[in-house]
């Protein structure tokens, strides 16, 4: 009934969507020195669950969130730069990291123009 070049063909197109879906799924660039730092004062944490991944906050156990896959990274980044608008600020080369009254929490020096560019980018934090 089915001719093998129709196999073939449903094959392909088979990988070429779980290629497409994989290249959709990546998480974006982050700065291996930087974003662990600023991670710990994120209140975003993943969590593994039986149907894939999920966006819960540390200060609310309310708040849950499970994106699709290839949506997953974008969500996250999402919530990251709401929050950056409020608790980060980039005076000159320092990233500092205020709590939720304004207060520094942490200041840390950039070292290069890619790390800035990492701040600019990734959370949308403007040089004041």
């Amino acid at each position: 009934m089915f001719s093998k070049k129709l196999g073939f063909a449903l094959g392909a197109v088979m990988i070429f969507l779980a290629a497409v879906a994989f290249i959709l799924g990546r998480p974006p660039h982050r700065d291996a020195r930087l974003y662990p730092l600023i991670r710990q004062y994120t209140p975003f944490v993943i969590e593994k669950h039986l149907g894939g991944l999920a966006i819960r906050r540390k200060d609310d156990p309310h708040f849950q969130e499970e994106p699709d896959a290839v949506n997953f990274y974008p969500r996250l980044q999402e919530l990251e730069r709401n929050w950056a608008a409020k608790h980060l600020k980039l005076q000159g080369n320092i990233l500092m990291i205020l709590d939720d009254q304004g207060k520094a929490l942490k200041r840390l020096p950039l070292q290069n123009e890619q790390e800035r560019r990492f701040i600019r980018e990734y959370y949308q934090v403007k040089p004041q």
